[in-house]
């Protein structure tokens, strides 16, 4: 009995490893990334301090991409690590808004906190990411 039930065990395990092999395919998307340097002078606000913001001129930013394309936001204070916003940094929340041409990034204080901007310049990366929309 037990002569024939290790082939056939055998033949099993062949039979459920070979089944499981499929081929998949990594498509490549092109992405587009736009590095921008920003000064610690070049901060702005427009509410006495509350809001902080400065702009990012990205023409690869069109209408068309700016409603389908996904859009990605990054900040290196000058470590050489990006910091994926939005992101909570020493009691001060950044975040980016974009439209056409334009993203902006932003810098409040957190629950009424004073605002930390970074003290040196630092690198914004922006990424867009092409997209099929769906309708």
């Amino acid at each position: 009995m037990k002569k024939w039930l290790y082939p056939l065990l055998m033949v099993v395990v062949v039979l459920f490893t070979a089944s499981g092999c499929t081929k998949t395919y990594n498509d490549i998307i092109p992405s587009t990334t736009i590095l921008a340097d920003v000064a610690a002078n070049q901060w702005k606000t427009d509410d006495g301090g509350k809001t902080y913001y400065f702009l990012v001129t990205t023409p690869e930013l069109t209408q068309s991409t700016a409603e389908s394309d996904g859009v990605v936001v990054a900040m290196d204070r000058g470590n050489g690590v990006f910091e994926a916003l939005p992101e909570v940094y020493q009691n001060t929340s950044f975040t980016f808004l974009y439209e056409p041409g334009t993203v902006s990034i932003e810098a409040s204080g957190v629950n009424g906190a004073p605002v930390t901007l970074p003290t040196g310049t630092i690198t914004i990366k922006i990424t867009i990411i092409p997209a099929n929309p769906t309708n």
